[in-house]
């Protein structure tokens, strides 16, 4: 959904509860409370954050 690699993601979640891209903040969810737990977005947050982006770019 985002165009971004998956080990971005990690990368960038690396530490804190949110990761942020397109100079927006997207919630991380952890499946666990180890720091390597699988790590899971809301695809409604993700979309909402896609919008905005199209939008400021002027492709809405």
């Amino acid at each position: 959904m985002l165009g971004v690699n998956a080990q971005t993601l990690r990368r960038r979640s690396e530490g804190r509860d949110y990761v942020e891209l397109y100079g927006h903040q997207i919630r991380v969810y952890r499946m666990d409370l180890r720091p390597d737990a699988e790590r899971r977005f809301d695809a409604d947050e993700i979309g909402r954050v896609l919008a905005r982006v199209l939008k400021a770019r002027g492709m809405s």
